[in-house]
Order: C-alpha cells, then sequence, then structure tokens
C-alpha cells in the first residue's frame, strides 16, 4: 500500500545540508564501493549544482521531510539525477509513490524517463520493477530507461 500523503516542494539554497547528510546516509557506501575515496567531492558539487538549476525536491510524507528528488526535464526525456529516502522512512512507499509522480508527469508528454545507478546499489531492482530497462552498463554505473 502506498502511502497518500506524498509531496514534493522545490529545494531552496537552504535545503544543501539536509540534502547533503541525506545523500551520505544513504548513498556513501555505494559511492565508495564503486567511485572509492571521492564522495565528498562528488557529492556537494553535484547537489549545490542541482539544487541552484531548481532540480531538486523535498519529499514530504505527512507534513515532515522524508527525502529528496532531482529531476531534469528536457525537451527529449526527463532524467532523474537523484532519489534519496531516509533510512528511517524506507520500504514504506515513499520511493515508488514519488517514482509514480514522475513516471505520471513523463507520461503525460509521452517521453523516457533516464536515470542511472551505482552498479553496487540495490534500487537497480527497485527502478526495474517500475518497468526500467538497462540500457547501457558500465563497469560502475548501470543506466537505466523507461519509457512511455
Amino acid at each position: 500500500m502506498l502511502p497518500t500523503d506524498i509531496s514534493l516542494s522545490p529545494a531552496g539554497l537552504n535545503e544543501f545540508d539536509y540534502i547533503y547528510r541525506l545523500c551520505e546516509a544513504t548513498m556513501r557506501e555505494y559511492v565508495e564501493a564503486d567511485l572509492g575515496d571521492c564522495f565528498e567531492a562528488i557529492a556537494g558539487p553535484t547537489i549545490a549544482a542541482l539544487i541552484a538549476k531548481g532540480f531538486f525536491s523535498t519529499i514530504e510524507m505527512n507534513g515532515e521531510r522524508v527525502g529528496a528528488v532531482a529531476v531534469e526535464q528536457h525537451e527529449t526525456h526527463h532524467q532523474l539525477e537523484e532519489l534519496y529516502v531516509q533510512p528511517c522512512s524506507q520500504n514504506q512507499g515513499v520511493g515508488k509513490a514519488v517514482m509514480l509522480m514522475v513516471i505520471a508527469k513523463a507520461g503525460l508528454r509521452r517521453i523516457p524517463i533516464r536515470l542511472h545507478v551505482l552498479a553496487s546499489n540495490r534500487a537497480r531492482t527497485f527502478y526495474e520493477r517500475l518497468g526500467f530497462v538497462v540500457t547501457r552498463a558500465a563497469k560502475e554505473v548501470i543506466y537505466m530507461e523507461r519509457t512511455p
């Protein structure tokens, strides 16, 4: 059963610390497993750039922040850049509910959604259950797409 009170709010620069800590809690182990000791060098600049471009939103459930998502909307596709759900809120349908919103929005435009996951990240199976297929694989990164 999916949670029904999920909402997205645009993230401002004041949300950087929250999103960075969330990224660290959910992604550091995968970054280090696949890319080595470079988390700080990658995470901070990536998050700051996505916030500055207006791509990040915080995820709220029942009025409380439980995660963050960054989606770039291009003419030809939507690019899911990041999806983080707080560890204490994982496996409660939050990620799925957010992804169904992203899928619906791209579906209205009849365009695909593209994403990439680190090879060691178990989220790959999550995305496969939502209809994403692998389009390309490298040693460290798996590229996926869901067509409308």
